[in-house]
């Protein structure tokens, strides 16, 4: 019975959500349309202003809101993207995520343990594991993951923990 004990904070809520959008087709497609397509068409356009106008101040303004729409652009999307995940949870909704966690490893269920009781899940509804360079996500749905951040791993070893794991879901598969 492999045990881990950890604490999740808004921030790693963050994390989950920003790991789920970069694995997102659309908004994938948004970025790369804002730093390549919209700064090639500006580039364009500013080259036309140069070659046809011999406006060379023109063309250089173009060219400089070209370059830092291609650069900055990826950084505002981001930073609005979280600023509405961040709203999307009330401050009930992070009290009650929020905090100290255990999780326990269990022949036929994963056992979570938090300040809002204890919660069974079969190693049939556990989907995979994905582990990043920070945190560990545990998917139990599509969109839905128990987030392990590895900093705030306060007992256990997580290594071991994930390993046993995935011999479950495996087995259970």
């Amino acid at each position: 019975m492999t045990e881990i004990q950890y604490e999740l904070r808004e921030r790693d809520l963050l994390a989950f959500n920003d790991h789920q959008l970069k694995n997102t087709e659309t908004l994938q497609k948004t970025l790369r349309r804002h730093q390549a397509t919209m700064p090639g068409i500006l580039s364009l356009i500013a080259m036309f202003v140069w070659f046809y106008y011999q406006d060379s101040l023109t063309a250089g303004a173009l060219g400089v809101v070209a370059a830092t729409w291609g650069l900055g652009a990826p950084y505002y999307l981001k930073w609005i993207t979280r600023r509405r995940i961040a709203q999307m949870y009330s401050e009930e909704d992070k009290a009650r995520i929020l905090g100290e966690y255990t999780l326990r490893i269990e022949p036929h269920e994963l056992v979570e343990v938090s300040k809002s009781g204890e919660s069974r899940i079969k190693w049939d509804d556990v989907l995979r594991i994905e582990a990043a360079k920070n945190y560990a996500f545990i998917f139990v749905a599509l969109d839905s993951a128990l987030i392990i951040p590895r900093q705030t791993v306060k007992n256990g070893d997580i290594v071991e923990f994930f390993n046993e794991a995935d011999r479950h879901i495996e087995k259970a598969a």
